[in-house]
């Protein structure tokens, strides 16, 4: 099991290792896809769900990295991937306009290291690892250093922009993230020279709750919130009206009816919203008539009609509502 947690740490390092050298600075989508690939909290088999557990509760770093070593030591396994996935290609504006592109070329990388073999001719492949329940990037710091890049630089940052934090995976300190932790869920930041919040539930919060969704409302800049799976009801979304930095929200598969989206009335930047597989009806979308920014609306099987839909697109006609 020690072995298995220094290995694993990694979904959320991979992106350090590819904030600091080339490849992405985009922190939480490489975590997310990496647990939602790899994770599987809800199976009947005991030994999937332990690794889920490890997966979702120690993930760190040292996936791609080396526990202990300076950032730049990745391991075989990040090594490959920073192949794959170049610096500059997952910046905070083409996370925000491209989600489901950005998704599928992580998931794409993914798959084509698992192909490859872990230590040379003879190994597993890092898939036939991660099949084992264990963590693919086993193999020392003096291995990694022999075929690990030289990092480029990080460009000077714009006047008056944020420093960039020193470590990219670094979870905001705080009681509020330590509480969100506990109830499953985490908080990144959008990108290492990006402060914008990421807080998703969608893993290992599936027992969130209406009183464990208030711990958001004291988060700063909370630009995307993913509660798909949880337990939150219509009274829940009270705490999440006043988060005005708010660009995506996940509600699909939760209880959530007509009455809780009135409370994302005041949700002036949201862009995205996904009610999948929740009870919404037509009156519903009344409520979303003043987000003059959203773009992308998912009612998929749901209650909604095509002619909701015409009436909605009256008063946002940029949106693209998928059915």
């Amino acid at each position: 099991m020690i072995r298995r947690r220094a290995v694993l740490s990694a979904a959320c390092c991979l992106l350090s290792s590819i904030a600091l050298a080339p490849a992405a600075r985009a922190i939480p989508p490489f975590m997310k896809e990496f647990q939602a690939k790899y994770a599987k909290p809800d199976s009947a088999d005991e030994n999937e769900k332990t690794f889920a557990a490890l997966i979702i509760e120690t993930t760190k770093c040292n996936v791609c990295h080396v526990q202990g070593e300076p950032k730049k030591a990745r391991n075989a396994y990040g090594t490959a991937l920073s192949k794959l996935l170049k610096k500059g290609d997952f910046g905070t504006e083409r996370l925000k306009a491209e989600p489901d592109k950005v998704t599928a070329e992580i998931v794409a990388a993914f798959d084509a290291v698992a192909a490859e073999k872990s230590a040379g001719d003879g190994s597993p492949t890092f898939g036939e690892v991660l099949a084992q329940f264990k963590l693919p990037g086993d193999v020392s710091a003096a291995e990694v250093a022999k075929t690990e890049p030289t990092p480029e630089p990080m460009p000077e940052p714009a006047p008056g922009a944020p420093a960039p934090a020193e470590d990219a995976a670094a979870v905001p300190e705080g009681d509020t993230t330590a509480q969100i932790s506990k109830l499953g869920g985490s908080v990144m930041q959008l990108a290492q020279n990006d402060d914008s919040l990421v807080v998703d539930f969608h893993l290992g919060g599936t027992a969130l709750t209406n009183d464990g969704l208030a711990q958001v409302k004291d988060l700063p800049k909370v630009v995307e919130l993913n509660l798909k799976d949880t337990q939150i009801t219509d009274d829940g979304l009270v705490h999440i009206a006043g988060l005005g930095t708010l660009v995506r929200l996940h509600l699909e598969q939760t209880k959530i009816t007509d009455a809780g989206l009135a409370h994302l009335k005041d949700l002036g930047n949201l862009e995205y919203l996904n009610l999948y597989g929740t009870p919404v009806t037509d009156a519903g979308l009344e409520h979303l008539k003043p987000l003059a920014k959203l773009k992308k609306l998912y009612v998929w099987q749901t209650q909604v009609t095509d002619e909701g839909i015409a009436k909605l697109k009256e008063a946002l006609p940029e949106v693209t509502v998928v059915k």
